[in-house]
């Protein structure tokens, strides 16, 4: 099998992280990888945003967690994810939506029909790209009502990301706590020859 689908089948959300930063030489050739995501159009009008602050990381993280089960006793609408990287729907005493990640990523595109297709290829580049250089990360949604609240507006326009832009989702990303998810196979029946 080819190397690089090798790799991205081996790619699975990580959830655990160390509290050591990623380094900078690794974090540039990640971000550079989601600068070359294809784009509508080639319009490349995103923005991704670097957070490396743990109070800002975790102020979010506990936003985009409320705003999962919006006030409702998570037992009651939560599924089971992953028991090896589990989630804020396998753990409810993860209150942290971000998994204290070292770095949180927020990536912002401009409004429009393709805008959570051109936020959602930048992030897939830089899974992949996390993966490859032996980073975990993880893609969380949720971003546009996160950064709907005043906390979360504030942050926008402190980051100088234009007005005019949304944000789509954020990518986790850290050195990997642990050992490593073991494959979960896929389900049959989802590819339709025609």
């Amino acid at each position: 099998m080819n190397e690089i689908i090798e790799k991205m089948l081996t790619r699975h959300a990580i959830r655990r992280f160390q509290q050591r930063q990623v380094d900078n030489e690794i974090l540039d050739q990640i971000l550079t990888a989601g600068l070359y995501a294809p784009s509508a159009g080639n319009n490349q009008y995103s923005r991704i945003v670097v957070c490396q602050d743990s109070e800002i990381n975790e102020k979010l993280g506990r936003i985009s967690r409320y705003m999962q089960f919006k006030g409702q006793d998570p037992k009651s609408i939560a599924h089971s994810i992953s028991s090896e990287q589990p989630s804020i729907q396998d753990d409810f005493t993860i209150m942290n939506g971000f998994y204290n990640a070292p770095t949180v990523l927020t990536i912002f595109t401009r409004d429009g029909v393709y805008a959570h297709d051109d936020g959602a290829m930048i992030g897939e580049n830089i899974l992949l790209a996390a993966h490859f250089l032996g980073l975990g990360a993880c893609y969380v949604g949720r971003t546009g009502e996160v950064f709907a609240t005043e906390y979360g507006r504030t942050l926008w326009k402190a980051w100088g990301v234009p007005e005019d832009m949304v944000p789509v989702c954020n990518v986790l990303l850290g050195y990997i706590d642990g050992p490593f998810p073991h494959e979960k196979p896929r389900r049959e029946g989802r590819i339709v020859r025609v």
